[in-house]
């Protein structure tokens, strides 16, 4: 990739799946041997570590106004895509492509975008109506599942083709091989979305009342889950252990993950367990689920709500053990499906088109 250069912009590196992973694409991309710059929307903390070969581009303001801040992004963001003059610029964030397609109008620059979160999140009429306009500019749009696509494809009406579905990869993971416990486990924060609720009314609906659930995330639901299971009597039997920097032991000792969100962008949680060869059981929401699971093969999808379905499913795995391992036996072969070299050079290849050959070379 020597003498190609390509500009990541995302809103900062605090922290987060979208971070993570454009930290990833950048650290994997610089060491095939491209110029990679990161330039940041906000002023703040780098949490993910990045390679030194990488030039990051920060702000030398601090928002303090979103109406104030807005002036200033502007100027910055073409400033810089301008003085950079890269191959190609890939911007991450649905709040935030429209900016950065709005900002580099005119440049000579190839803009790709792609939006990271549920495509059903409400954006807000303005941004909306951006997008609708601003996204036919785009030299590419990186959706992360099939219904975000179609989504897209809607919201621009049928007026741009240039779409390609590329999910996100897994982390690397190291596997100590520890005792099994019969558990259930999810993770995530403790948000509307995940609606922990219904998870709850599941774990009370059970046959099985031997096995435990162990939640695992923070978030500002704390109270009014903990006030669900006493309700419910589940206080032995449902277990939150919080915000936690390492989950992969919470994975390893359990044996069944499950997803009750009722939306999603992409379920990186989902595809860690699968890695883990847990048995999974997840509501067909929007969007993420049914482009992950095939069902009755590596994993559960259940009609999105369908709680009783859903509870019987679970005492299905709880009493059948053959059934876990060989759901959990297919599950694993994610590892190769979603490997970073395989997920980046799709990036790659999107981007680059024909020229990544030679760029490879």
């Amino acid at each position: 990739m020597k003498g190609k250069s390509l500009c990541l912009i995302v809103p900062s590196l605090v922290g987060g799946g979208m971070e993570r992973i454009i930290s990833l694409l950048a650290n994997y991309t610089v060491d095939k041997g491209m110029k990679v710059h990161l330039l940041l929307m906000y002023r703040d903390d780098i949490f993910y570590r990045l390679d030194p070969r990488i030039t990051v581009i920060q702000p030398s303001i601090t928002k303090k106004s979103n109406f104030a801040y807005a002036f200033y992004l502007f100027p910055y963001l073409r400033y810089h895509i301008h003085k950079i003059n890269p191959d190609a610029v890939l911007s991450f964030g649905e709040r935030y492509n429209s900016y950065v397609l709005l900002a580099a109008l005119g440049l000579k620059v190839p803009i790709f975008v792609s939006d990271r979160s549920s495509p059903n999140k409400k954006l807000g009429a303005i941004n909306y109506w951006l997008s609708k306009i601003l996204y036919k500019k785009a030299a590419g749009i990186i959706a992360q599942t099939t219904q975000a696509a179609v989504s897209m494809r809607k919201r621009l009406k049928g007026k741009y083709s240039n779409i390609r579905v590329i999910p996100n990869p897994l982390r690397p993971q190291e596997k100590l091989g520890g005792d099994k416990k019969n558990q259930i486990v999810a993770l995530g924060r403790l948000v509307r979305e995940k609606r922990y609720d219904r998870l709850i009314k599941i774990m009370a609906k059970l046959e099985n009342k031997s096995w435990k659930l162990v939640i695992v995330g923070g978030g500002d639901l704390k109270t009014q889950i903990e006030t669900q299971i006493d309700e419910l009597n589940l206080n032995d039997r449902v277990i939150l252990v919080g915000q936690q920097k390492e989950v992969d032991p919470f994975l390893e000792e359990s044996k069944i993950y499950v997803l009750t969100s009722d939306t999603e962008g992409y379920p990186n949680a989902l595809c860690e367990a699968m890695s883990f060869g847990l048995a999974s059981v997840s509501f067909d929401c929007i969007a993420g689920p049914s482009d992950i699971i095939d069902n009755g093969v590596n994993g559960i999808l259940v009609e999105d709500g369908d709680i009783d379905c859903f509870a019987k499913e679970l005492d299905i795995l709880i009493n059948n053990e053959q059934k876990r391992i060989d759901l959990g036996c297919q599950a694993e072969k994610i590892q190769e499906r979603l490997s970073g070299d395989k997920i980046f050079t799709k990036y790659l290849q999107f981007i680059f088109g024909d020229q990544l050959k030679k760029i490879m070379q």
